[in-house]
């Protein structure tokens, strides 16, 4: 009876039948625990399977110890990958399948109040800060337009809506 070192290294030299001795060896063991981590028999063998294919591909990434606990390990991190991947494709499926809900009434009141709590605050600002961040903001011109619109620089510009924007978050938070 070859050791798991010895059947690596001959896997390694091209010896397919030391993969099947492996496999003879070890398959069950790690279909049995990949199991443990999955929960699912179908991804227990996708992740003993990937495990094996992984060791066939590259027998060199394994670098001794024991064979049987880096094959767990592989298929454990397999099987953690693909559930991972999984939960990220579900959520976004669901975004894509649940659309947003619309806003309630009370919702939409409470936006309007807050909008109107921002535009009266809007007004209360130097005129300069106060054109600059309409024009901008609100009506979606660039910097440089607003700066032709306001007659003044770029830089003038970016520094009134910067300004503006602090004394807006220092007044309603970071959410405005």
């Amino acid at each position: 009876m070859q050791t798991d070192i010895e059947l690596v290294t001959r896997l390694a030299a091209g010896d397919d039948a030391a993969l099947e001795a492996i496999l003879d060896a070890h398959q069950d063991a790690v279909v049995r625990f990949a199991r443990t981590v999955t929960r699912d028999r179908n991804a227990a063998h996708d992740a003993a399977q990937e495990a094996f294919i992984r060791l066939w591909r590259n027998p060199k990434s394994f670098a001794g110890g024991s064979l049987r606990a880096w094959l767990f390990t592989v298929a454990r991190n397999v099987a953690l990958n693909e559930f991972r991947s999984t939960r990220r494709r579900t959520a976004r499926i669901e975004k894509v399948v649940q659309p947003p809900q619309p806003p309630t009434a009370a919702e939409r009141a409470a936006d309007a109040e807050k909008l109107q709590q921002v535009r009266d605050f809007i007004d209360t600002l130097p005129e300069q800060e106060r054109s600059a961040i309409t024009l901008f903001a609100a009506e979606g011109l660039s910097q440089q337009e607003a700066a032709d619109v306001l007659g003044t620089s770029t830089g003038a510009v970016k520094q009134a809506i910067l300004s503006a924007r602090k004394k807006l978050r220092e007044r309603f938070g970071d959410s405005s």
